[in-house]
């Protein structure tokens, strides 16, 4: 009986793609929480499980020792240092300095490309096409593509809003964000569903023809994740903020509730970005001719041969190959 090489590799061989991301992830968190930021940590983290465990929204995490200090916590929410500065600086920061995360990100695709170059099939019956992606699958998937783009575009106004100047189209990208996000709910959902597709809860069931066809590999599968993970971050804290959004009937006791879902907004959006930007190297960069099958949704045998066996196999078995 053949032993199967999966479960003769150790622990580690097996999930190094999530132990190597869960460690860089893990220094640079180290690295921002201990040394680059003013949060107070210990409340923000006490205040979360107070909301979770069924407390109050508006922040007071011990009895006021004075009336002065009751009627701070009522007019303006309490614990102003522990959360609010980092928020202040944060968006300033972002506007002075987030150019430079993006050139951190590009120069480690960069090494990357330089290390690897790009993969590429040899394809000598360029007509002999098996469709991979149904009309469905393309749909989901370019339509995630385009709310996204808007999303950074018009979440990038915002944060640059003091470099805009005002006028008219700044206007417009302000007031499409929440709208777009509520959009993009739905297509999230399904997105977590094709993230969970090798699940054998889902392999069986008969509507798997709708998910994408083959096996994730560990490091597709984290960026996949984290890309979940994150939107459900921004979904929730953006949703709840736009529904709170500030007017005569907003008390004082949504106050550090809000701020702790800005907080939330802005490091979700921080994360998903690097995510977004190592798939869009792994489509477009990494492996030659995939953006182009991609928007027709037909390859070439030999290029799935070669190089997405996997997906090749769940077509044959599904009758489409």
């Amino acid at each position: 009986m053949a032993s199967n090489p999966a479960m003769s590799q150790t622990f580690f061989q097996r999930n190094r793609a999530y132990i190597y991301t869960a460690l860089g992830l893990g220094l640079v968190g180290v690295l921002f929480v201990g040394v680059l930021m003013i949060m107070d940590w210990g409340y923000l983290i006490g205040y979360t499980i107070h909301v979770l465990t069924g407390g109050s929204v508006q922040g007071v995490l011990t009895p006021p020792d004075s009336s002065y200090q009751m009627m701070v916590n009522e007019a303006f929410g309490p614990a102003y240092k522990t959360i609010a500065p980092e928020i202040i600086r944060a968006s300033n920061e972002r506007q002075l300095f987030i150019w430079w995360v993006f050139v951190g990100e590009i120069v480690i695709f960069a090494v990357m490309y330089v290390l690897y170059g790009r993969k590429q099939a040899t394809v000598t019956r360029p007509d002999d096409l098996v469709t991979v992606f149904t009309p469905f699958q393309r749909a989901v998937i370019w339509l995630n593509v385009f709310i996204i783009i808007t999303l950074v575009l018009t979440g990038f106004n915002i944060t640059w809003s003091l470099r805009s100047e005002g006028g008219m189209l700044p206007y417009l990208l302000r007031g499409t964000h929440e709208m777009t996000g509520v959009i993009w709910l739905p297509i999230w959902l399904l997105v977590s569903v094709m993230t969970f597709k090798d699940s054998p809860i889902l392999r069986k069931n008969s509507s798997f023809r709708f998910f994408l066809p083959g096996h994730y590999k560990p490091m597709k599968r984290v960026v996949w994740f984290f890309f979940v993970a994150m939107g459900a971050g921004l979904l929730l804290s953006g949703i709840l903020l736009w529904y709170l959004h500030p007017d005569a009937f907003t008390h004082a006791q949504f106050i550090q509730f809000k701020r702790a879902l800005l907080y939330l907004h802005f490091g979700a959006s921080v994360l998903i970005m690097f995510f977004l930007l190592d798939f869009v190297y792994s489509v477009t960069v990494a492996v030659k001719g995939n953006l182009k099958y991609l928007v027709c949704g037909k390859f070439p045998r030999e290029h799935l041969e070669q190089l997405d066996p996997e997906v090749l196999e769940d077509l044959k078995g599904a009758g489409r190959a």
